[in-house]
C-alpha cells in the first residue's frame, strides 16, 4: 500500500517529523487562540489548517478538489478543508473534508472505502456511514454525515 498523501502538493506522512514553518508556507494556518482553547489541545499539541485545499492519496486514486466555479449549479459546487494535528513535532492526524459537496461526498466515500477494503480488508463499521480500517500503526476512517453532502477522511496514527 502506497499512502502518497499530497495536500497543497505537499508530502505529508503519518508519525513524520514536520517543521510547522514549512506547513505555513504551503497555505495551512496554525489555529487561533479561541478555537486551540475550546478544543483544548494538551501542550505540544497544534492544529494546522487549510481552506480549498487539494489533496491526492493512494497514488493520485483518490483526488480531492475544491469546486466553486460560479457557473455551476450549487448541487454541482463543494468545498474542501484539511486540518492537521501535530504533537510534539510530529504528525499525528491527517484529516480532509468535503463541504457542501452533494454529488461529490457520497462518490469520494465510495472511492475511499473501495480502495482501503482493496489494501485493508472489509471495514469495521461504525455507523450506517461510518468506516473505519487498521493497518500496522494507522487508523483510517471516513465518514458521510447525516446529511449526506458533507464527507470526513482522517488518517492517524495509533500506538
Amino acid at each position: 500500500m502506497d499512502l502518497d498523501l499530497l495536500i497543497n502538493e505537499m508530502n505529508l506522512q503519518p508519525g513524520a517529523k514536520i517543521d510547522s514553518g514549512l506547513l505555513e508556507n504551503n497555505n495551512f494556518s496554525k489555529t487561533g487562540l479561541v478555537k486551540r482553547l475550546v478544543s483544548r489541545l494538551p501542550k505540544g499539541h497544534n492544529l494546522f489548517e487549510a481552506e480549498n485545499c487539494t489533496v491526492d492519496c493512494f497514488g493520485e486514486r483518490l483526488s480531492l478538489f475544491p469546486c466553486t466555479h460560479s457557473y455551476l449549479n450549487k448541487d454541482r459546487q463543494w468545498e474542501t478543508r484539511a486540518s492537521l494535528l501535530v504533537v510534539d513535532d510530529h504528525m499525528q492526524r491527517i484529516s480532509f473534508q468535503v463541504v457542501d459537496g452533494v454529488y461529490a461526498a457520497p462518490n469520494l466515500v465510495a472511492t475511499f472505502k473501495n480502495i482501503c477494503n482493496e489494501f485493508f480488508g472489509e471495514s469495521h463499521k461504525l455507523g450506517k456511514n461510518h468506516f473505519t480500517w487498521k493497518n500496522n500503526n494507522l487508523s483510517f476512517s471516513c465518514l458521510l454525515h447525516a446529511d449526506l453532502v458533507n464527507a470526513e477522511f482522517s488518517i492517524e496514527c495509533i500506538k
